[in-house]
């Protein structure tokens, strides 16, 4: 059977001569000119201009357009087209691309038109178009059995991913016809249709076999907007096809003619090749994408017009190709070819130990990779923007800590033993802790003296691991290595012969890590760490020292706690301190101390495969005094360069794109973790009490290359005055 081609409203209203200046209209993707950015609405009403702007422009895909032929030497189309050929199904055979009516040059310029050349551009102008054309030179009708010829050959096309059909009948087109419709739905074409010009309740045919179950979402039918989104007065509506329905502009849209010029033409064959060519860069930039994906992606992202939601009239709404280009739903980071994590998850909060190093790396743009939609396509991510600077010494959390001696309630035994309790306000830490939260903690410490030089000691809270090193001294001087358990618990045993003393005991953050769930978004877990120690002492003055222990952290990498995405097994660090002291007076103690460590090497499930050759290092000099001013007052001055890696990698395993076959690819990254600066830390803390139920603190802290970034500075000081009422 024949139907007649319906180009209602479609006007010649302005027509232009071709271009005679030379422009080289072989490059890809050209500067706009002048020109074409005053004379096409229709790509800022579809917002295809901002997806231009990000690089979207379809440039691999290809698409086919059934209908009059093309003129193929047009300024717009003879880079654009695919074969030098055209297929015409109406007599069987390939000739020159001609197009003596002038409706295909038109619509191919819709779809492709290139850029810098004239007045016109495509929606997707770095795609290519394949011409075949349908109808008879002679009657300007279409047979079902050339259409469907046409529709054979583009279906057996695998670079053709788009097949635009701006035509249509008011009654079924046949068996033959829908036959090799059925086949381009196998072969996974999207099939774009125009919905008919008769302003009818309903598209035509065939845009109207979208409806059909076998179609399975491949077949979108088109109706048209005038420039206010309002349905033009010719457009066929949705109607029982409204859930396969969209819009497009379709009035006086300026494109390509047969005379090498260009011409304003209405119509819902004008809107389908707008359809088309958002198509087209979908399919441009995600070719694994399957047919039915771009359409639920074109009709997820349409703008809503008319009534809320589907209607019959416009369908799904007007065609938004940026939008089409952002992401829909969750991002998330694949880890395998089947295994993904939220992208929310691919963030470290990072400690002063790590985060010089890591910076570094995200400044190289070692964190770059992508992450993935609901469809799966792919969308360049920099997870460096997950990666958290330590939180900065706030001034409230240092004067907290200002002349905490002097709230510590100290009872001594006439055998020796010792008893200290303290209560102390603390912040939770974590990648999840929330903001302004704090928990109130009790701090104890007990050393029992036992028969023989022996002793047993326990301790809670802040003051667990006050046994070891200079922290015996003061809790100023403690070793940073502790603090990555984020202790609460302590049992340690000591055996005291002459000048040599020997300590062993194990620290153990899990009732710490329970409480902090009380203020933490996510579970955390205790570190633990097994200290043994040796001191002697250098007659009555002097001592020293030599420490090993093993840290283990429990939900953290020296001090960085990570998302699911960037997660790693749990860190070991074996760590030798060596500490000395020198009794200046009888109230002054000069007191240094060096440690370093060295991380088991681990490994990982995500983004972070593994680290190898880890080692970190740390050192303080400290000067602690009482009755410097006044008989109970306390001084304690320290130099120090807090804990930081000073040596290892970490082994990336970065997706940087998704193949065709819908799979990740990743690409493996060694990144340094080694500190870029070292940071140099001067602490002053003075405090003085006023009365037996108030004193005055005062603190000082300047940092030089802040957490061993070269340059950073930091400076506070504070006064804080307590009273107990």
């Amino acid at each position: 059977m024949k139907f007649r081609l319906a180009i209602i409203a479609a006007a010649i209203t302005v027509a232009f001569p071709p271009l005679a200046h030379g422009q080289d209209t072989d490059l890809l993707g050209a500067p706009l000119t002048s020109l074409e950015k005053s004379y096409n609405r229709v790509q800022k009403q579809v917002k295809a201009d901002l997806a231009h702007a990000r690089g979207y422009t379809g440039f691999g895909a290809v698409v086919a357009v059934l209908d009059t032929g093309v003129m193929g030497t047009h300024l717009e189309l003879k880079t654009q087209l695919a074969s030098t050929q055209m297929f015409d199904s109406s007599i069987g055979r390939y000739v020159t691309p001609t197009d003596l009516n002038g409706h295909g040059t038109h619509v191919a310029g819709i779809v492709a038109g290139s850029t810098g050349t004239g007045y016109s551009y495509g929606i997707a102008p770095d795609a290519k178009i394949l011409p075949i054309k349908v109808f008879s030179s002679s009657t300007w009708l279409a047979s079902s059995t050339a259409l469907a010829s046409g529709l054979r050959l583009a279906a057996g096309n695998s670079s053709v991913s788009v097949i635009n059909m701006s035509l249509g009948g008011s009654t079924k087109l046949g068996l033959t016809f829908e036959d090799a419709l059925r086949a381009t739905i196998a072969a996974d074409k999207l099939v774009v249709v125009a919905a008919g010009n008769s302003g009818g309740a309903a598209p035509q045919w065939p845009a109207r076999y979208a409806k059909e179950t076998w179609a399975k979402g491949q077949i979108i039918a088109v109706g048209a907007v005038d420039a206010n989104n309002r349905i033009a007065s010719f457009s066929n509506r949705a109607g029982d096809t409204a859930n396969w329905f969209m819009v497009a502009p379709g009035t006086s849209v300026l494109s390509s003619y047969k005379t090498g010029g260009y011409v304003y033409m209405s119509g819902t064959s004008m809107a389908a090749p707008v359809v088309a060519g958002a198509a087209a860069v979908i399919e441009g930039a995600w070719p694994q994408l399957k047919a039915g994906q771009v359409a639920s992606i074109l009709f997820q992202t349409a703008t809503d017009l008319g009534a809320a939601g589907v209607d019959t009239i416009y369908g799904w709404g007007l065609l938004n190709v940026d939008r089409a280009m952002q992401p829909i739903g969750t991002l998330s980071v694949p880890l395998s070819g089947t295994t993904t994590v939220s992208g929310t998850t691919a963030s470290v909060s990072t400690s002063v130990a790590s985060w010089s190093g890591l910076r570094a790396a995200g400044n190289n743009g070692q964190f770059r990779g992508i992450t993935v939609d609901d469809f799966n396509r792919d969308f360049k991510t920099d997870f460096s923007a997950g990666i958290r600077a330590p939180a900065r010494e706030r001034i409230a959390d240092t004067l907290a800590s200002a002349g905490r001696s002097l709230q510590v309630t100290e009872q001594l035994l006439s055998d020796g033993s010792r008893f200290l309790t303290a209560v102390e306000d603390q912040r939770p830490a974590g990648l999840f802790a929330t903001a302004g939260t704090h928990r109130t903690l009790l701090a104890s410490s007990a050393v029992f003296k036992l028969a023989g030089d022996r002793e047993l000691a326990l301790a809670t809270g802040g003051l667990a691991g006050s046994y070891f090193g200079l922290a015996d001294s003061d809790p100023s001087l403690a070793n940073p290595y502790f603090g990555l358990t984020q202790s609460a618990a302590q049992m340690a045993f000591g055996f005291s012969r002459g000048g040599l003393k020997i300590k062993a005991g194990v620290l153990n953050g899990a009732l710490n890590a329970a409480m902090a769930r009380q203020h933490a978004y996510a579970d955390v877990s205790g570190g633990r760490a097994a200290i043994g120690e040796l001191n002697y002492a250098l007659g009555r003055d002097a001592m020293v020292g030599l420490q090993l222990a093993e840290v283990a952290e429990g939900d953290s990498y020296l001090g960085a706690v990570t998302g699911q995405a960037m997660a790693l097994d749990q860190a070991r660090t074996r760590t030798v301190t060596a500490h000395a002291t020198y009794r200046l007076t009888e109230d002054a103690v000069l007191a240094a101390q060096y440690s370093v460590g060295r991380t088991a090497d681990s490994r990982g499930t995500g983004l972070l495969a593994s680290t190898q050759g880890v080692h970190s290092d740390t050192f303080l000099i400290g000067l602690v005094g009482h009755k410097a001013f006044t008989r109970d007052d306390r001084l304690a001055v320290t130099l120090s360069s807090p804990l930081r890696i000073a040596s290892g990698t970490m082994q990336l395993r970065m997706p940087v794109a998704i193949t065709e076959a819908g799979d990740p690819v990743f690409e493996s990254r060694r990144v340094s973790l080694a500190a870029t600066s070292r940071e140099m830390k001067l602490g002053v803390d003075y405090a003085m009490p006023l009365s037996r139920a108030s004193s005055l603190s005062y603190i000082v802290a300047l940092r030089h290359n802040a957490n061993h970034v070269e340059g950073e500075r930091e400076a506070q000081t504070g006064l804080v005055f307590r009273s107990t009422f």
